[in-house]
């Protein structure tokens, strides 16, 4: 549908710029300028050139326009994909594993077996480590030659 759009007047011109002025959100004023473009009568081509968007993406503003108004041009965002699974489970997985020293990828085992869900090692650490703040170290091998009381020892230095 390239060249010229079906554009319903639903407000004067005078009022599209009063509203385009005073407009803060910057991605509605993008989109109220394109409207404003074809409301003084230019073809889909010359306004995508001037907004710098796809002539796709003006007609679907267009469309928008045509069928909500003003409130078709705000940007709905839908906020992501859902989680796989949900905040409580999470946390009955930290009560289950705490104490048991797993690595994480012991626990990314662990949950595909527990729950049937695969997740990377990098979902397990964003679940774990920075919403729930787990703590786990790093194993390494204690010196055999180190006193059981050492720390007392050096304490009293």
């Amino acid at each position: 549908m390239v060249g010229r759009v079906h554009l319903t007047r639903q407000v004067s011109l005078d009022e599209l710029r009063g509203r385009y002025r005073n407009e803060k959100n910057s991605r509605v004023k993008e989109r109220l300028l394109a409207i404003l473009h074809l409301y003084e009568g230019k073809m889909v081509k010359d306004v995508s050139k001037i907004v710098k968007r796809s002539e796709r993406s003006i007609e679907r503003w267009v469309a928008e326009w045509n069928g909500s108004g003003y409130e078709g041009l705000t940007p709905r965002f839908t906020g992501g994909p859902k989680p796989k699974l949900e905040e409580s489970e999470w946390d009955k997985i930290v009560k289950e594993i705490e104490n048991k020293g797993m690595t994480l990828k012991e626990v990314q085992v662990y949950v595909r077996d527990t729950r049937g869900v695969s997740y990377g090692y990098k979902g397990i650490w964003e679940a774990l480590r920075r919403k729930r703040h787990v703590p786990y170290g790093k194993a390494y091998k204690m010196n055999a030659k180190r006193p059981p009381d050492a720390e007392r020892i050096l304490k009293k230095e």
